[in-house]
């Protein structure tokens, strides 16, 4: 039950960026979608306002001149704008777009006009628009409903006789209707697409938002368990210790008495062992609190070789140490916990082999790392459990492992010592034929004396 509410926790959690994600990149992609059509838009009225007032700056300049009655069109009109349509005559089409700039109204959308100074139309060139109670042009810029519901932008410009006196207006205008629906179109696509990128935004945020969560719930759950693990370690000695210690209270004789406090002896050295390498592995996992030095891996492994010696002899395992014998192997690192690394595979190669076998420590190097291997000819590791065996608190043989003393954390020690510098350790092994445990470690890049180091 806790297990499907962490795992609710962490989903809900990952829903939440998910749709977190979509909302701000949603917001983000509308705000362009909006700009992007504010931008069409200004970019489509500043192109035609420019293509508009050339035209008519250009037709005002030509007309003007040949202007001569108020409200009239004069035959020089004509002349120069062939296919005008004078109102109430009947019109020829001219299909002509070679002569003057009249060919740029026979263009779709595009038309010309001449209106009185009350705004009554007087001649026309192109497709009209179609409106209703059309205004006296008084404004330079205006943009035009027809009909159909569709728009129109025009130009007006008053123009004078030759004599300087009001004639009327010259108009020309352009149809919106090419341009609208463009906008439409792109309109719509930003209303339709907005939702599907959004879906497609929130699928990749729930998928990068899991990848983003997936080692902080791999880290939640290894420190949940290693707090049921710390705890079930920590209760079986304390369970011991305190049964001792109301037996030691009923107690009669100092006999008695005398073997509980050597089993209160024994449960607390456990447990002083495993706060100790709690706290090892918890100052470990802090790489600013390493600081490494050159060290001399030929000195540690015999260092260790002697010292552990008493402990085959007592096992009646035979312990020996391959090194190279001209030359030193150096490596940056912190000597304690090298040292504590290399004892702690070295006493489980013994812990696991029977009496009359040998573990044999190794050294070699390439040209870039540092090779330790501990082979041992004990009971070996079964294929479907060695992925495990570095775990915190797992044990092959717990039965076995509670007997020497052991809580499951030597290896896992070793493990993060050799991660902490910046090396690896593997284990290839066989049951009934040993294991065969090997560190790799980077090499110091510069040769140095050879050095001493302390065991801590």
């Amino acid at each position: 039950m806790n297990d499907m509410y962490q795992s609710k926790l962490f989903n809900r959690t990952q829903l939440q960026l998910a749709a977190w994600y979509a909302l701000v990149f949603g917001l983000l992609l509308g705000l362009c979608g909006i700009g992007l059509e504010r931008a069409v838009l200004y970019a489509q009225q500043y192109i035609l306002r420019q293509k508009l007032q050339s035209l008519a700056g250009t037709l005002h300049d030509s007309i003007e001149p040949v202007l001569e009655q108020p409200d009239q069109i004069n035959p020089k009109v004509k002349t120069l704008l062939p296919g005008l349509c004078i109102k109430d005559e009947i019109c020829q089409q001219n299909n002509s777009s070679s002569r003057h700039i009249v060919g740029v109204f026979q263009q779709v959308g595009y038309y010309l006009r001449f209106t009185k100074r009350t705004g009554e139309l007087l001649a026309t060139v192109g497709q009209q628009p179609n409106v209703v109670n059309r205004p006296i042009p008084t404004q330079f810029w205006q943009i035009l409903d027809d009909l159909k519901g569709d728009r129109y932008y025009q130009i007006s410009l008053p123009l004078r006789t030759q004599t300087g006196e009001p004639w009327g207006y010259l108009q020309i205008g352009r149809s919106l209707k090419e341009w609208d629906d463009y906008l439409a179109m792109l309109r719509l696509f930003l209303l339709l697409g907005l939702p599907f990128v959004m879906v497609v935004i929130g699928g990749a945020s729930w998928w990068l938002s899991g990848l983003a969560m997936k080692p902080i719930y791999q880290s939640y759950r290894r420190m949940q368990q290693f707090t049921s693990d710390a705890a079930h370690e920590l209760r079986t000695p304390l369970t011991v210790l305190q049964s001792a210690i109301e037996e030691t209270k009923l107690a009669e004789n100092w006999p008695e008495v005398h073997q509980n406090l050597e089993m209160m002896e024994r449960q607390n050295v456990r447990l002083s062992s495993l706060v100790r390498d709690l706290l090892l592995i918890c100052r470990l996992e802090q790489p600013e609190s390493n600081q490494f030095q050159p060290c001399c891996l030929n000195e540690l492994i015999v260092d260790l070789v002697e010292e552990l010696e008493s402990l085959a002899v007592a096992a009646e395992i035979t312990l020996k140490a391959q090194l190279p014998i001209a030359k030193s192997i150096i490596i940056l690192g912190d000597a304690f916990q090298l040292y504590r690394m290399v004892s702690n595979l070295i006493t489980n190669g013994i812990r696991y082999t029977p009496a009359g076998g040998m573990v044999t420590v190794s050294l070699e190097h390439t040209h870039y790392d540092a090779l330790i291997q501990v082979r041992d000819t004990g009971i070996g590791i079964a294929p479907e459990v060695q992925s495990r065996i570095f775990n915190r608190f797992y044990r092959v043989q717990s039965d076995r492992s509670r007997s020497t003393g052991g809580v499951g954390l030597g290896l896992s020690i070793a493990q993060v010592i050799a991660h902490a510098h910046r090396g690896s350790i593997q284990v290839q092994s066989e049951l009934g034929q040993g294991s065969t445990f090997t560190i790799q470690l980077p090499l110091k890049s510069k040769s140095y004396p050879k050095t001493f180091y302390s065991k801590g």
